[in-house]
């Protein structure tokens, strides 16, 4: 029988890749609608949450796509992970500048290659080593060349907090990649939402979070956040990972930094330093050809090997 993965790549294995590209584009918005809502980001991601639960649960109604208990269980882990990185996230941007947690973030390959290699059977090729070695290098490079906002300084708990975060984001998508060869996705995203959304609300109530901080146009840009980045995004990168790789996935989503770094220079008018700009083109030049050569030849490795 033919299972999950080897029908969604042979009916068109180009398509996962776009999607995960397509979702870095909407994920690289989410710095600049999070920073537009002026509130902490424990409050943030609160209500983030609890509009993209609500919305998703309409579409799950109106599309008779509930979970079934089985497929919500399916699901919390990834819940669970989802919530807390989002919180960790927030919580290191306060100990710690937004360059560092973007590099440490970019090291997500690092973890999730020994993984998917080891316990998914995915193959380590020539081809996903030189493409990643070429996107972390080139983000790092972006991010300590980019020319200084704020100058905030990083203290040494901030990258404690960053480490956490890189851990559950890669755990997150490993999860992902697992639970989703068996659940589809809309059932699968609304019990992550579910479960993430109760996460976060603990942690609201443990932190003592006021989330009646919230006020005019912010509530829109909450809103934006949840469905762009949020449902849209994730979306996308549940729908993907039955057909691509989640060493590929972890490499792929690395454009977000280079897309947010684009979207700051446009909308707020954030400068880009010619070392940054030419790292830039770095990094989307390795995620092409890794674009390529996956939407290219993953159905051939499936029917061959």
């Amino acid at each position: 029988m033919i299972d999950e993965r080897q029908s969604a790549n042979r009916a068109g294995a180009g398509a996962g890749v776009i999607a995960v590209l397509a979702a870095s584009v909407f994920w690289s918005f989410g710095g600049v609608l999070g920073k537009s809502a002026h509130v902490g980001g424990v409050v943030l991601s609160f209500w983030r949450l609890w509009i993209a639960t609500g919305v998703l649960g309409i579409f799950a109604a109106v599309t008779h796509r509930w979970p079934t208990w089985g497929e919500l269980k399916d699901s919390a882990i990834s819940g669970v992970l989802f919530g807390l990185n989002l919180c960790v996230f927030f919580i290191t941007l306060q100990y710690t500048s937004i360059a560092v947690a973007l590099i440490i973030g970019a090291l997500t390959p690092v973890v999730a290659f020994p993984v998917a290699v080891r316990f998914m059977g995915e193959h380590l090729t020539r081809v996903k080593v030189a493409c990643s070695v070429l996107a972390i290098t080139g983000v790092m490079v972006a991010v300590l060349t980019a020319p200084s906002v704020d100058g905030a300084g990083t203290k040494p708990v901030g990258y404690v907090w960053a480490v956490a975060s890189l851990l559950l984001w890669s755990l997150y998508l490993l999860q992902t990649k697992r639970v989703r060869a068996r659940v589809e996705t809309v059932r699968y995203l609304f019990g992550v939402c579910v479960i993430a959304t109760l996460t976060v609300s603990a942690m609201v109530l443990v932190l003592r979070s006021d989330v009646g901080r919230v006020h005019g146009a912010g509530w829109l840009w909450i809103a934006l956040l949840a469905i762009g980045p949020g449902l849209t995004g994730h979306g996308l990168v549940a729908w993907a990972q039955p057909r691509v790789d989640a060493s590929v996935t972890s490499l792929l989503i690395q454009l977000e930094p280079v897309g947010a770094s684009i979207v700051a220079w446009i909308v707020l008018d954030e400068r880009i330093s010619l070392a940054q700009g030419v790292a830039m083109v770095v990094v989307v030049s390795a995620l092409g050809v890794l674009a390529y050569r996956e939407s290219r030849v993953v159905v051939f490795d499936e029917l061959v090997g």
